[in-house]
Formats: structure tokens, sequence, C-alpha cells
């Protein structure tokens, strides 16, 4: 017979990659200025960093350069619809998971004639960078899908902006995360505690 830990273990795997959801967040349909901070299911929105005055919500606006639609992440800075990623000095784009996701994307988008160059950041629930992708240099509205792929579910929330190092900022629009909601995810563990302890009290 089977060991009943594996048993178990491709059971959680079995029920994690069919219950998983893609979720999503866009700036479309909302009017200049709406706080969409908590209105996408699946997620909060948040704006990070240590620029003076950042309030740490995120609003909707209308841009031309948006990649999907007429509308963009923007924060409540004079730059609205810029982001940067330093920590410091920063305001950058952030969005905490209800569940693990093990897919995150974002379209980043140049926003001057400089060579800009956005940055996607994958952090798990202890806050430990998991991954990190950076677009080339980036013309004037070009349009970069930067994307995270992991082998299990163990993204918490992403970070995402311009390249810090350059001080470059970008345009956000277009987020998607593939998570499995909060309460399933607490079914699966008390499903494999229950197969774990049926297995050893049966002899293999």
């Amino acid at each position: 017979m089977k060991n009943p830990l594996v048993v178990s273990v491709l059971v959680l795997a079995f029920a994690l990659s069919v219950q998983a959801e893609l979720i999503s967040a866009d700036a479309d349909g909302f009017t200049d200025d709406s706080d969409i901070s908590s209105v996408f299911s699946g997620m909060t929105l948040s704006s990070v960093g240590g620029y003076e005055g950042l309030d740490g919500l995120v609003y909707a606006w209308g841009d031309g350069l948006a990649s999907t639609g007429t509308g963009v992440f923007a924060n409540n800075l004079s730059f609205q619809r810029q982001w940067y990623a330093g920590e410091a000095d920063g305001f950058a784009l952030r969005a905490d998971f209800d569940g693990p996701a093990d897919y995150v994307a974002i379209d980043t988008i140049g926003d001057d004639y400089g060579g800009d160059v956005g940055v996607l950041y994958a952090y798990n629930s202890a806050d430990v960078l998991l991954g990190t992708v950076t677009s080339g240099e980036l013309g004037y509205g070009e349009v970069f899908r930067a994307e995270i792929s992991r082998p299990s579910f163990d993204i918490a929330y992403i970070i995402a902006g311009g390249e810090p190092s350059g001080q470059h900022t970008v345009h956000l629009d277009n987020l998607a995360a593939n998570i499995v909601p909060e309460p399933m995810t607490l079914s699966l563990l008390a499903l494999g505690a229950v197969i774990l302890k049926a297995a050893r009290g049966r002899r293999w």
C-alpha cells in the first residue's frame, strides 16, 4: 500500500489545483479618484513606501496609457498614476491576497521617453522575497507584462512599481493572481489532518 503521507499530499495537491481561482483587479469602470483599495474580490490593494504624504490607499484614474480600457492604478500624491518601488522614498503598489497564490501578473507601462524600467516582487507570509521580475527599458506607453509563477501556492502579496536602483517610475494596470481562497486553504489543511490520522490507525 502507498505511504499515507504521500497519499495525503497527493490529495491536497489535487484539491488545490482544482479549487484555485484566478482573480483580477483593474481600474476601468471607476470614476477618477475613486478609492479602489478594497473593492476587488480576493485581494486588498495599498500604496506603500516612505514618501511623505502617501496615504496608503489606491485609487482609479483615467489614463491614455492604460494597457486595458481607460483607467490605471493611482495614489494620492501629485504623481498620481506614477509608481516607484523604492523603500525609503517609495510609492509602490502592494496587493495582499486572501489566500496563497502560485501566479501573479501586472502590466508595467513606460510613462516617459527616458527608458523606464518596471519591477514586480512576490513575497510569502513571512515577508521572504520569493521572486523578482524586471522589465527592460520601456518607451512611452510601452507595456511589459510582469509575471511570476511558483511551483506551490506560497505568494502572500506582491509589490510593484518603477525599478528603484534607477529611480524609475511606471504606470500600473491589469493585475491578476491565481489563488486558493482562504476558507478552502483551511479546509484542505483539516482534510490532510484527517487523512493522516486515519492512515496512522491502519496497517499499510
